[in-house]
């Protein structure tokens, strides 16, 4: 079987070390003498549902714990917090 189909060989190179399709393609060509695409290699790597961890990194790992992330917010988003924190500390009176 031919590694890229290797669901263990993919994940390896694609998330774990964070290749791209076309890198893996090549180091398939060079090293087991394998001409294949870079379009394979994404199509196992879907087939794998290996395209949703793109960009988690290192933090994959069973033991890692990962890192809390925050997300970037808008001056919006900013601004929508900012009102709500304001309205709990001085509520309206309604009549």
């Amino acid at each position: 079987m031919e590694p890229y189909k290797d669901k263990n060989w993919l994940h390896t190179h694609y998330v774990k070390k964070r290749m791209k399709t076309e890198d893996i393609a090549q180091l398939l060509a060079d090293q087991y003498d394998i001409q294949t695409t870079h379009q394979t290699i994404y199509n196992w790597c879907k087939k794998y549902n290996l395209l949703r961890h793109r960009g988690k990194g290192r933090t994959l790992n069973k033991g890692a714990g990962g890192v809390k992330r925050t997300r970037v917010k808008s001056p919006r988003q900013k601004r929508m917090e900012e009102m709500k924190r304001r309205s709990k500390k001085n509520p309206k009176k309604r009549r």
